[in-house]
């Protein structure tokens, strides 16, 4: 966790300063950590677990954003200015996550200005992620599509075991549900992964960051 972007800069001291600012909370596996629309007052950074991101459309559809794991940070937005939630999170697994509140934030700032340049940073970052990942799926097969995903969320959680269903996966891949499920089925195939129930198994990284990639 010291890992995280939000500490860069900062020695172990001041690391140690900044989390005690922080409320730390445990989550078991599926509880809703926040709904779409509630009002948000705090930062959430993870300790432990696997944290899912998505939005409800209408008719109940949900199409998952991302998945976040140890290190990494959410609900920022609603730090900042006080808006409602613009997607749910929920827990994947049994975990704990840390929370900053808006007042405990602006106390950290005071003692640490270089937590605020952090986060400013992090935001900047996830600006300029999303661009790119607009342009890929906007132009990319399907099949990339899949592809990426299910690389990039390897990469983010170390993880080979991806506890995501083939909705979850197609919403991560911003495609329909049957669309997603043919490519998995043909991702298998190439041996790049293993379907597994309400999971998928990551079996050949490299040859699943390739066919990401379009190098095979």
């Amino acid at each position: 966790m010291f890992q995280s972007p939000l500490f860069q800069g900062l020695s172990p001291q001041e690391v140690r300063t900044a989390l005690g600012h922080f409320v730390p909370r445990r989550y078991r596996k599926g509880q809703l950590i926040f709904k779409e629309g509630d009002l948000g007052q705090a930062l959430y950074l993870v300790a432990g677990g696997m944290v899912r991101l998505f939005r409800t459309h209408l008719g109940g559809q949900e199409r998952t954003l991302g998945l976040l794991s140890q290190g990494e940070v959410f609900g920022e937005m609603s730090l900042l200015d006080g808006s409602p939630r613009s997607a749910s999170a929920e827990m994947l697994e049994e975990g704990e996550l840390y929370l900053l509140f808006r007042e405990e934030y602006q106390s950290l700032l005071r003692r640490l200005p270089q937590f605020g340049h952090n986060l400013a940073l992090l935001l900047a970052e996830r600006l300029r992620a999303a661009n790119l990942l607009l342009d890929f799926l906007v132009f990319e097969e399907v099949e990339v599509r899949v592809a990426f995903a299910l690389w990039r969320a390897y990469q983010k959680t170390g993880q080979a075991l991806l506890p995501l269903s083939h909705a979850q996966v197609a919403g991560l891949a911003g495609s329909s549900r049957e669309s997603a499920t043919r490519a998995l089925h043909a991702l298998r195939k190439r041996g790049a992964l293993e379907l597994e129930r309400g999971a998928v198994r990551i079996l050949d990284p490299r040859l699943l960051e390739e066919i990401a990639h379009g190098l095979v």
